[in-house]
């Protein structure tokens, strides 16, 4: 396989990756997702503080219009930090989630207006 200058990691750009997971460090991350579908319709994150974090679907943008089986595979990136749904181009930061942060602010206005306290 070919290696082109552009495509290699600078040793920078790995030591500012690792101060920044540093920063992380003791902050709770997702251990395992998975979707509830049916009535319940909710993301389940569990995280490595042993608690779990609910969500409706509903409330997290880019979600609201996805299949059940594109729901339920869900992908984990940077030590649990992350939660994808590949086929949707999907990504949610815990660090938000925790913080009732759904979506963008546009996103988080419209849920307000819908009830749904953030």
């Amino acid at each position: 396989m070919d290696r082109y200058p552009n495509d290699l990691t600078t040793d920078a750009e790995i030591d500012a990756a690792l101060e920044a997971a540093k920063e992380l460090e003791g902050e709770p991350r997702v251990m395992s997702a998975e979707y509830l579908g049916g009535r319940a319709d909710l993301i389940v994150l569990r995280l490595s503080t042993g608690g779990r974090l609910a969500i409706p679907r509903e409330y997290m943008q880019g979600l609201e219009h996805a299949t059940e089986e594109q729901l339920a595979e869900i992908q984990l990136w940077g030590g649990g930090i992350s939660v994808s749904w590949p086929q949707l181009d999907v990504d949610h930061y815990l660090p938000h989630l925790l913080e009732r942060r759904y979506g963008d602010a546009r996103w988080m206005e419209a849920l307000q207006l819908r009830g749904v306290a953030a």
